[in-house]
C-alpha cells in the first residue's frame, strides 16, 4: 500500500467535512445518504448536498475523528459531529437545537479524483435531537 497515497486520500475526505471547495471530486462522482436512501450525482450536486450539512447547517460544527481506515483506492472515516443547527438543510426545517452525531463517511478514488461516497448515520437519532421525532 502507498502510504503517501493513502494520506492524501484521508486529507481529501477530511476536507468534505472543512472546506467543501477544494474536495477533489470527479465530474461524475456519486453521492449515496444511506439512513435516507438517497443517491446524489455530479460534482455540483454533490457539492451542494454535503456544503449544506457541513458547512452550512450547524454553527461552528465539530467533527471528532474516531477511526480512519485507507488505501490507495478508499477510505473511511468514522466521527462524531457536534453542533447548533442554524440552518434548514435537506428539506428539514431550522430548529436552533444542538446535536451530536455519530457518522461514518466513505470515499472511493480514482487516481486523485473522488468518484463515490457514502454517509451512514442513524437518522432517527438526527431527527429525535432536532425534536422533529419522537
Amino acid at each position: 500500500m502507498d502510504t503517501q497515497v493513502s494520506t492524501q486520500n484521508q486529507l481529501a475526505a477530511l476536507l468534505i467535512t472543512q472546506d467543501i471547495t477544494a474536495v477533489p471530486f470527479s465530474n461524475h462522482v456519486v453521492f449515496h445518504d444511506f439512513a435516507q436512501d438517497c443517491l446524489v450525482k455530479g460534482r455540483e450536486a454533490v457539492t451542494a448536498v454535503l456544503h449544506a450539512f457541513f458547512q452550512t447547517a450547524f454553527s461552528n460544527p465539530t467533527i471528532t475523528l474516531n477511526r480512519t481506515q485507507a488505501n490507495a483506492e478508499s477510505i473511511r472515516l468514522a466521527f462524531v459531529l457536534a453542533g447548533q443547527q442554524v440552518a434548514p438543510f435537506w428539506g428539514l426545517p431550522c430548529t436552533g437545537r444542538s446535536v451530536t452525531l455519530e457518522m461514518e463517511l466513505g470515499c472511493r478514488f480514482l487516481g486523485e479524483q473522488i468518484t463515490h461516497v457514502d454517509l451512514h448515520y442513524d437518522a432517527g437519532a438526527l431527527l429525535r435531537q432536532l425534536g422533529l421525532a419522537l
